[in-house]
Parts: structure tokens; sequence; C-alpha cells
């Protein structure tokens, strides 16, 4: 479609149009993370108002194929997606998805267990665990920020392993192998320092997972995610409870 064509049509078409000339720039000439045309520029190279431009535009952040950065710009939204409420490793479920996952070690370090930790493990307070805290990736696209607890007890010099990897580790190293979990969800307002850490803005939904994962009866992790909201769903299959028989 040329130009001159595009002026053509009828203004109530105009928006779609707009928004399917985007989405097709999305799909063959750019990449996640890049930015899209400034509306000035789209409005003197498609011919219509600014007006048309910023509906296509809000349409396409609506349905998650860009995103808005205050004070930076449009850019095209990394990977969505859809989870199920399971226990498995994030490299493992990006992988099952086509993703390229990624973890990057942001801290690793061993300190004294506070009050909520020490009852979350079971462990006395002050008794040592390791805390590590983690960038996770998908096609290099932050999905989620981490911090997770897990009790020197069980791990010794835990610091010293791979922590990229850390449920391979406790299998292979520690012969610890993850049988059960408990996690519940809720929902957060980004503060600065999430924000930064997954590139997003300061009071940005996030999806937060709270995890406390056993090897049989024995705690040993109990880790917090932040998710963000834009590129991470969780789904679930779902039934009504027996209903109680009448006497």
């Amino acid at each position: 479609m040329t130009v001159n064509d595009f002026t053509s049509l009828r203004s109530p078409t105009k928006r779609a149009q707009v928004r399917h000339i985007l989405s097709q720039r999305i799909t063959h000439e750019l990449r996640p993370g890049d930015p899209i045309p400034s509306e000035r520029t789209l409005v003197k190279d498609l011919g219509v108002s600014r007006v048309t431009v910023r509906q296509a535009i809000s349409d396409l952040v609506e349905s998650g194929r860009l995103e808005r950065v205050h004070g930076k710009g449009t850019f095209v939204s990394g990977p969505q997606v859809n989870s199920r409420l399971h226990l498995t490793s994030f490299s493992r479920e990006m992988r099952a998805r086509g993703l390229v996952p990624e973890t990057r070690v942001i801290e690793g370090r061993e300190e004294d267990a506070t009050p909520e930790v020490a009852s979350q493990l079971q462990i006395r307070p002050r008794d040592p665990v390791v805390r590590v805290e983690r960038l996770r990736l998908a096609d290099g696209t932050p999905m989620a920020y981490e911090i997770g607890y897990y009790p020197t007890e069980v791990f010794p010099d835990l610091l010293e392993s791979d922590l990229n990897t850390l449920y391979d580790v406790f299998a292979a190293r520690y012969d610890v192998v993850i049988t059960s979990g408990e996690q519940t969800v809720r929902a957060e307002a980004a503060d600065a320092h999430q924000a930064h850490i997954l590139e997003t803005t300061k009071r940005a939904p996030l999806l937060v997972q709270e995890r406390l994962t056993k090897a049989g009866e024995r705690r040993i992790e109990f880790a917090t995610s932040w998710y963000r909201a834009d590129r991470y769903r969780i789904h679930m299959a779902i039934r009504p409870l027996d209903t109680p028989r009448s006497n």
C-alpha cells in the first residue's frame, strides 16, 4: 500500500489501517525493545492526523504489542508468557515455551535469617541462610526479579556453586530433589528499584509470587518473584467444589 492509496481511505478505517501497518512493522522489521517512529514521523509518513496515530498506538499498547516508557518513547514489547501454576524452574518453563532463558545473578551472600525467613524455613532466627538476588530474562527481555533464601545447613558452600541454576545444583551437588511447594500470588506496584531492574516504570503493575519449596518434609527455599504483569500471565484450570449431598 502506498501513502497515496492510504490517504484516500475514508476516515473510519484509518485507525485500523495505521494499526495494521504498525503491526506489520513490529512483526517483520522490528525486534523486542526497538523504538517505533515518533508520532510526528508517523503523521508525516502516513498522511493521517496525530489523533489517528495516537489511537492506533494505544490499541497496540492495550493488546501488549507495544509498551510506553515515560520520558523515553514507545517500544516493541518483549515476549509474553502464559504460565500454569506448577513447580518447575524458570529456565525449563521458558524453554518449554520456545524462549531462550537467561539468569543474571545480581548478588549472592550469606546472612542471618530474619524472623520472617526463619519462620518460613522453620529454622531459628539468626540461623545462617544464603540470600540470592537474580534477574530472569526470556529472549533477552526482563521478565522477573527474584530474591530467594536457602538454609546454609542444607546447602553448605552454596555460594561456590552456579547460582544461575539452583534446582540443578541442589540435585547434582547436594542430592536434594524438589518434591512439593506452596505458592501465593498478589498484585503490587513497582517501586523505583524494581522498575529499574525490570526496565519498566515506577508504579507499573507487577505480579508477585511467594514460593515455599520443599524436599520431602524439609523446607529448602523461600523466594519472592516480581513479574512484569505486561509480560506474564497465570493460567489455571478450575472446577466447582463437590456439591454436598442432601439428606
